[in-house]
């Protein structure tokens, strides 16, 4: 009789563990070591790494263009840099965020038609970025990181057109559309080149613009891009778009 009330407890301690369980910790393996990754009821797979946020989003990409995923956007809003991707079948969403000056923690959401998470791709992309960070041997990249930020009282979209600063053979690309609230500021861009270019709205029917001289198709239509000099330093560059 007493066996079965102990019994009866602990089965509604678990029953209330998991109904209020916010994470679980499964093992797994990762390089060859035993390792472990913590999954939310979600499947949102997150590690920790050593290196910093630039260290890591660099093997984050990297280890993306290893595996054939596309990349879509970058973002950055304070310490956080969001990284958007797509397979045929996959949206990824990539959540970078810093948990000292030499530790990044990584959190990678998969998902299939809105509903179903592909765990193994995520716990795979994981396995990527360790890999990338742990070869020594390869080149460390140096550029420009490029910003837009948004001093108009409205919001705006931006496109950009930049010579890609990852990869070999670099190549000319154009990003957008970046959506940016008042005040709010994005990464678009990584280049060792000198010169960039922009082209900027805000969607309403009576818009601003901020147009150039420099015609490029995007979309199936074109847009008058301005050019912007970067100068010869590498450093970190913010572009402005003022409404006044």
């Amino acid at each position: 009789m007493i066996k079965k009330a102990v019994a009866g407890f602990l089965a509604i301690i678990w029953v209330g563990l998991m109904a209020g369980c916010a994470e679980v910790l499964l093992p797994g393996t990762l390089a060859g070591g035993g390792e472990a990754y913590r999954y939310s009821t979600v499947n949102i797979a997150k590690k920790s790494f050593i290196g910093n946020v630039d260290q890591v989003t660099l093997a984050t990409r990297k280890s993306l263009d290893k595996m054939g995923i596309q990349l879509q956007s970058i973002s950055t809003e304070e310490i956080q840099t969001e990284i958007n991707a797509s397979t045929t079948e996959l949206d990824i969403t990539i959540v970078i965020k810093p948990i000292t000056a030499k530790t990044t923690k990584v959190s990678v959401n998969a998902v299939k038609g809105y509903v179903f998470k592909d765990k193994a791709t995520a716990v795979q992309i994981l396995d990527q970025i360790l890999l990338v960070l742990e070869d020594h041997t390869a080149p460390e990249a140096i550029f420009s990181r490029v910003f837009v930020r948004n001093h108009c009282h409205r919001p705006i979209e931006v496109i950009v057109y930049y010579l890609d600063g990852h990869g070999e053979p670099q190549t000319w690309q154009t990003r957008g559309w970046f959506s940016l609230d008042p005040g709010q500021k994005k990464h678009v861009a990584d280049t060792h080149n000198r010169y960039i270019y922009f082209y900027g709205e805000t969607p309403f029917d009576d818009k601003f613009t901020w147009t150039g001289d420099m015609v490029h198709w995007f979309e199936g239509k074109h847009y008058p891009f301005f050019k912007v000099d970067l100068g010869t330093a590498i450093k970190d560059i913010t572009q402005s778009f003022n409404c006044k």
